[in-house]
């Protein structure tokens, strides 16, 4: 009895210290006192035939809800989005959606204010409603709420995401367990969503040979693809699409830059045997003065990405400067 004292106690303080109310000269004598994703609601509950209610107004405002009230007809709606909930006072029918669901407690009017059965409205908006007897404690709990900490007179309590509510060591060994986990996941995150990269000089494992490519060799071998992934930029053309670089070119196939006098004509190609298979691709000024866009130079499909040229790969099939498997 004295522990579930304290912890009210603590309870009342946390609530008096967020929402700047008066303290309660009883901690366990006016109701539950109610949370919503961690955050303390003014109100406390009031018990009615084993139901905890709360006002209408204010379980409506913090679920975010629209609120609606017919004096005449003694109803009160709460509405979000697709979402309508309808209550009227003295009767233990209400409406979600237009659908009847029966109470165990009409809803009432206290001292002018409206109170309404805290459950169906915190499980009507997709919530889950929890109670903690050592606390007395109602939580509201969306399906986003990851839980809720702080630190009163020095003593740890966490609000959990479901349902539970630790104090002292307790909460400190959880809070520890939810840090170590959360910087887990994080790592965990980090090694998923981080950009691939290789070893330059290096063939593809056998694994990395599973990645879409070409013959083997993932995108993520191309330096651009690394540096835009890294940057979180637009890829630039994928060979598992049909496009493939100089530099991928020159390591896949052996096809590399041959030179030539003339500055509008890029020569490639590859030694087979003692001869050599050249192919002259004519590069107009309107390629040379872009950054980016798609040309057709001799035949052959180009991709232009940051400066970088991006050859089709049919189209050097087609040019007999890769062989067709």
């Amino acid at each position: 009895m004295l522990r579930r004292l304290s912890i009210l106690a603590i309870i009342c303080v946390l609530v008096c210290s967020v929402v700047l109310i008066p303290a309660p000269a009883s901690a366990a004598s006016k109701g539950s006192h109610i949370f919503v994703d961690g955050v303390p609601l003014n109100s406390r509950s009031v018990s009615k035939s084993g139901v905890s209610f709360v006002p209408f107004r204010e379980l409506f405002e913090k679920l975010k809800m629209n609120i609606g009230y017919d004096a005449k007809l003694q109803q009160v709606t709460g509405t979000k989005g697709d979402l309508k909930i309808m209550f009227t006072i003295g009767s233990k029918t209400a409406y979600v959606n237009g659908q009847r669901k029966a109470l165990q407690a009409a809803p009432f009017s206290q001292n002018g204010t409206t109170l309404i059965p805290i459950r169906i409205v915190g499980e009507a908006t997709g919530n889950a409603v929890y109670y903690s007897a050592a606390a007395d404690v109602i939580q509201i709990n969306s399906p986003s709420f990851k839980g809720a900490s702080y630190t009163i007179d020095e003593i740890p309590i966490l609000f959990n995401a479901n349902g539970t509510v630790l104090f002292g060591p307790d909460a400190l060994k959880d809070m520890n367990q939810q840090k170590e986990l959360a910087e887990m996941d994080a790592i965990k995150e980090f090694t998923a969503n981080a950009p691939k990269i290789r070893v330059v000089g290096v063939p593809p494992t056998q694994e990395q040979a599973k990645e879409p490519g070409y013959k083997g060799y993932p995108n993520y071998f191309d330096a651009n693809y690394v540096t835009a992934a890294g940057n979180k930029e637009t890829l630039p053309p994928l060979m598992s699409e049909g496009w493939i670089s100089l530099a991928m070119l020159s390591e896949i196939e052996n096809i590399s830059n041959l030179g030539n006098s003339n500055s509008n004509i890029l020569s490639i190609g590859k030694y087979v045997g003692i001869n050599i298979v050249r192919y002259n691709i004519v590069l107009t000024d309107e390629y040379k003065k872009a950054q980016k866009g798609d040309f057709t130079l001799s035949d052959i499909h180009i991709k232009k990405y940051k400066g970088t040229m991006y050859l089709n790969i049919e189209d050097l099939k087609t040019a007999g400067l890769i062989e067709s498997n």
